[in-house]
């Protein structure tokens, strides 16, 4: 960068001897040749300087605006650049000639640690949601119970569901409609499909939905009516 403004300099500076030597040439012939006074011999050198430079700064526009842009067209049309790919890092090979991934276990380890927090995070938000919702509804024995049922239900699969044996005992204030948009509300943050939830409410609360099918309640795990516990697409 330095190098290139010296360059400027030297280019400057060369331009600028030059028109002061035509203008004080100039001047000299004013005086000398003509016969004209210091005066008339000033004015002609300011006037040359102008002129040259006038003339100078054109000259570099026409070149800049006009003549580089067409040198650039033709030259380009004649000798197409490549474009060069760019260079891609390669992948070790195992003397068995076996593909290496580079840093393969500690990428992986990141990625699991970070859907471990997030499964976590969303586990953490249900279990608070639970325990807001349901506190008035259950004593506190039964609500400890209901969050160990909904950390299996997190992981769990139908047939894992179907394994659940202690049901929880709800106030009779809270009807089915409730107890299903309840178990909606978690199964939707858990990814769990419709039969999974509803068999999960089923044998959560057995005692309360003992007249209903699982299908049935996997049909009216949205169901529209009155009810307290409200269906909540995020908790």
């Amino acid at each position: 960068m330095a190098a290139r403004k010296y360059d400027y300099i030297i280019i400057y500076s060369i331009l600028f001897a030059s028109i002061l030597s035509i203008a004080v040439l100039v001047r000299l012939l004013v005086i000398s040749e003509l016969q004209m006074d210091e005066f008339s011999g000033l004015v002609a050198f300011v006037i040359v300087c102008l002129l040259l430079g006038a003339a100078y700064l054109s000259f570099q526009s026409i070149i800049d605006v006009w003549l580089l842009p067409v040198i650039e067209r033709t030259v380009s049309k004649k000798y197409p650049q490549i474009e060069c790919e760019p260079e891609v890092e390669p992948i070790g090979s195992m003397p068995n000639g076996e593909i290496s991934v580079p840093n393969y276990d500690e990428y992986k380890q990141t990625a699991q640690q970070k859907i471990q927090q997030e499964q976590a995070k969303v586990l953490e938000n249900v279990l608070t949601y639970t325990v807001q919702e349901l506190a008035l509804y259950l004593t506190e024995s039964e609500l400890q119970q209901l969050c160990e049922h909904i950390r299996f239900f997190q992981y769990a699969t139908e047939n894992e569901c179907k394994q659940i044996k202690i049901p929880i005992a709800v106030d009779a204030t809270l009807k089915s409609i409730d107890l299903m948009h309840f178990g909606w509300n978690i199964g939707n943050q858990f990814k769990k499909t419709g039969i999974e939830t509803a068999t999960f409410v089923k044998r959560v609360f057995a005692e309360r939905l003992k007249e209903s099918e699982i299908s049935t309640i996997k049909r009216k795990l949205r169901a529209e009516g009155t009810c307290i516990i409200k269906i909540k697409e995020k908790l």
